[in-house]
């Protein structure tokens, strides 16, 4: 099927050693990963084609075609400085824009189904795990990441019940320019584990990372990702806090790194 298929092609690119990346993956993912136990004991895969080239992964749906994952999540913030774009609620919820009930291993697992490599070979090493909590003495000496590009936008329903769909970027905001974020792809790093073995985007909960942080899935490449104190929350665009809604994450050509 399309996921065995897609495992047995990507995985040998994505990380040193596919032995090691399937039993560290199995550990943090649990029943999570793609797989649901019966009552006869036997697993089979959770994925459901729902469409031609659409499946249903969980509470993931994935458009091959369109090269794209859509999830729901929820507004956290609607002001205030931020660290985070998106995490799980047992995540950094008090600098997090977002939050979201998937699991960071299935997004991960979604994401290597399209085909995304992250950062592959040049993922930090485990030696070189960041701190559980990131601040400006770490961010001086960040490790550079890279990784493919990606486009992220979220969706809401307004109070009159139209959709309204923007670019995460403008749900962002520059403290000191007052100004949002630069449109323009993101960096899908795939994130990397830590000495323990463990993936420490599960452990840690983070998807998105707005400062330079090699746990996360998902970072930003634009100018500022070393400085913890100048990204907020656009309060200008952002719905109010509690609200539904679905973020949308597309697989584009090329990769980018952090400044």
């Amino acid at each position: 099927m399309f996921a065995d298929r897609a495992m047995n092609q990507l995985l040998p690119v994505c990380f040193p050693t596919v032995s090691f990346f399937f039993a560290a993956f199995m550990m943090v993912a649990g029943h999570s990963l793609a797989q649901k136990e019966l009552d006869t004991g036997t697993f089979v895969p959770a994925m459901e084609e729902i469409s031609p080239g659409v499946f249903k992964i969980g509470k993931i749906r994935l458009d091959k075609t369109k090269r794209s994952v859509t999830f729901p999540g929820k507004l956290n913030m609607a002001k205030d400085l931020i660290e985070y774009v998106l995490v799980t609620p047992d995540g950094s919820t008090h600098e997090s824009l977002l939050t979201a009930e998937i699991q960071p291993t299935d997004l991960q697992f979604v994401m290597l189904l399209l085909d995304a490599k992250g950062a592959g070979l040049l993922a930090p090493q485990p030696d070189a795990a960041p701190p559980g909590q990131i601040n400006a003495e770490y961010l001086k000496t960040a490790p550079r990441l890279k990784g493919d590009n990606i486009s992220i936008a979220v969706a809401w329903k307004t109070q009159d019940g139209s959709e309204k769909i923007v670019p995460l970027e403008d749900l962002l905001m520059h403290e000191e320019t007052k100004k949002p974020a630069p449109r323009g792809p993101w960096l899908y790093n795939g994130s990397m584990f830590g000495a323990d073995g463990k993936f420490l985007a599960q452990q840690q909960g983070c998807f998105i990372s707005v400062v330079t942080n090699p746990a996360a899935l998902i970072n930003n490449p634009r100018k500022g990702s070393d400085n913890d104190r100048i990204w907020a929350v656009n309060e200008k665009q952002s719905p109010p806090v509690g609200t539904a809604v679905e973020i949308s994450i597309t697989l584009l050509p090329g990769s980018s790194e952090t400044k």
